[in-house]
């Protein structure tokens, strides 16, 4: 076989791996489609979910050497995280990340949140390294915003948002 060939099955496999592992079901999306917050969708070079959400976070813990740093906790300036979990497969080939602070939030009133962070040293945060191909990373996406956020409305979820890239972000909806 030649090289070309070879590359091809393995890229098969890379993309067949990681639908076993996000349960095999994909959302294929068009650029104005949205994802429900329950189903695996694929934005740029990977499958990622968003299982589950936390309102009215007041802290993020960090790990042993922000401690050493002297940093205690992340707390919120605004009045409160919203937390996004997620997990992200990489499929494309190479190295990329889906940095956590490039996505934003819009509320039930229209308003739009940037993600906040990054936050050094914070357990979990997991996005905003570079993944390989076929490796899974779980983390979160957060947004410090007033109390009176309460209901999220979408999610926009943008990976590979480097120079060059094309991919638009997905928007998951919420409630």
């Amino acid at each position: 076989m030649n090289r070309r060939t070879v590359l091809a099955v393995i890229a098969l496999l890379v993309a067949v791996s990681a639908l076993a592992r996000c349960g095999g079901d994909v959302v294929a999306l068009g650029r104005t489609d949205a994802a429900n917050s329950s189903q695996t969708f694929r934005n740029g070079s990977f499958l990622i979910t968003v299982p589950g959400l936390s309102y009215a976070v007041e802290e993020i813990p960090v790990d042993a050497a922000a401690k050493s740093r002297g940093v205690s906790a992340y707390k919120p300036k605004n009045g409160q995280f919203i937390v996004f979990h997620a997990t992200a497969t990489r499929v494309g080939f190479g190295a990329a990340s889906m940095p956590s602070t490039s996505s934003t939030l819009l509320d039930a009133t229209g308003k739009t949140y940037l993600a906040a962070g990054p936050f050094v040293g914070a357990v979990g945060q997991g996005f905003d390294e570079d993944q390989m191909t076929g490796t899974t990373h779980s983390g979160w996406f957060v947004f410090d915003v007033p109390e009176s956020v309460t209901m999220p409305k979408t999610l926009n979820v943008q990976s590979d948002p480097r120079p060059g890239t094309t991919n638009p972000p997905t928007l998951v909806k919420f409630g």
